[in-house]
């Protein structure tokens, strides 16, 4: 692990979150899609963007499992593989079923890696590196989110098979993992010849306790950034001060944000620490409150640009600290509890909205955001009781 350039083992391990989000790699193809094939219908051609959450939520769980009988690397380059296969494949195939069972692998593919993208940080980094390079995960993966919208939406311009040649990013990534990461296959197959040996613990004994308000946390966090993603269109439009290009360019802007927070998110948690996650949320919600009230394009820019900032410092915190808390050689199955965290926050965040708009009698982007932001500091002002992983 000490042989070789020092940035060898961080780039290979950041590499992988650059395709943990790069399902929605083929979002903007949907219509050319649904002109293609006119006898399916629209809701089962949009699966296609939404169905590999679903083997990813099932893949995450069998990850751990296959790691330890193969090895972390065997089981990541196992995974890039299928998504580089998979991914690639409605370039070829002429069946829309094909094509969606391609979708349902990409998504076990993606569900091999997820939770490695951050348990292999903390099997390799401690302490203030640890968080230093969650901080840069998530930058790594707002940046991928960036470039493959930049792609993709270069390659939709010749056609929609072509957009799926996006998955050809898997191949360097392949390659930059195989090189830079560690073979610890041996010590998988072996673990008694470990000097210290893993304390493995059960997954019930794991979501008992602080690890479940870290998975709870995580969770809805990701209701709040999808929040944000789904009404900020909305919001410019009801309000009259912007059209729907202004939308996706306050998305573009969220995505900055969040990949500017990660590479701070090092440096803050050196100052504050454990107050990071309080902090994080409650500016959050202050932002999130005075967006619903925004009546000007900069302001709505400007308080985005304040809502990716913090909301990016939450996430890195939950996985380092979900890691101590867990101990050495559990580090896969927590992050995997948070990772089934985030999926089901994706997945519920719609339903939720809905109950919370006929809770307060409106579905309006600006109510809706005023009354996610208190109850976003309620839970900011709660997380002050939480003390710092030991």
């Amino acid at each position: 692990m000490t042989q070789g350039p020092r940035w060898r083992l961080p780039a290979a391990l950041l590499s992988i979150s650059i395709l943990l989000t790069s399902a929605n790699a083929v979002a903007g193809s949907i219509p050319l899609m649904a002109a293609h094939f006119p006898t399916i219908p629209l809701s089962q051609i949009e699966s296609l963007t939404t169905i590999p959450s679903l083997s990813v939520l099932i893949f995450v769980i069998l990850s751990n499992p296959i790691a330890k009988r193969l090895g972390n690397k065997v089981t990541v380059l196992i995974g890039v593989f299928i998504v580089l296969l998979a991914g690639l494949m409605p370039t070829v195939v002429n069946s829309f079923w094909l094509i969606l069972g391609s979708r349902f692998l990409l998504g076990a593919g993606i569900g091999l890696f997820n939770a490695q993208a951050y348990s292999l940080i903390s099997s390799y980094y401690e302490g203030t590196q640890r968080q230093t390079m969650m901080g840069y995960e998530g930058s790594v993966n707002s940046l991928g989110n960036i470039l493959m919208f930049l792609i993709s939406s270069f390659l939709i311009g010749f056609g929609w098979r072509q957009v799926y040649l996006y998955y050809l990013i898997a191949i360097p990534i392949f390659i930059l993992f195989w090189w830079g990461a560690p073979n610890d296959r041996h010590a998988a197959n072996h673990p008694d010849d470990q000097s210290t040996p893993a304390a493995q613990l059960s997954l019930g004994q794991l979501l008992r306790g602080r690890l479940m308000i870290y998975a709870l946390l995580v969770l809805f966090s990701m209701m709040i950034m999808q929040t944000v993603i789904v009404k900020i269109s909305g919001l410019i439009l009801t309000a009259g001060y912007g059209k729907i290009a202004d939308g996706s360019i306050a998305l573009a802007i969220l995505g900055v944000a969040n990949m500017i927070g990660g590479t701070l998110y090092g440096r803050i948690f050196k100052l504050i620490h454990r107050l990071i996650l309080p902090i994080g949320l409650i500016i959050a919600a202050v932002a999130l409150f005075a967006l619903s009230y925004s009546q000007s394009l900069w302001l709505t820019y400007v308080l985005t640009m304040v809502a990716g900032l913090s909301t990016s410092l939450v996430g890195p915190y939950l996985f380092a600290g979900s890691a101590e808390i867990a101990g050495k050689g559990n580090e896969t199955v927590a992050s995997s509890i948070l990772i089934v965290g985030i999926n089901i926050g994706v997945f519920i965040t719609p339903y939720a909205l809905s109950g919370l708009g006929h809770l307060i009698g409106s579905d309006q982007p600006a109510p809706i955001l005023a009354a996610v932001s208190v109850v976003l500091a309620a839970i900011g002002g709660l997380t002050f009781l939480l003390k710092e992983p030991a």
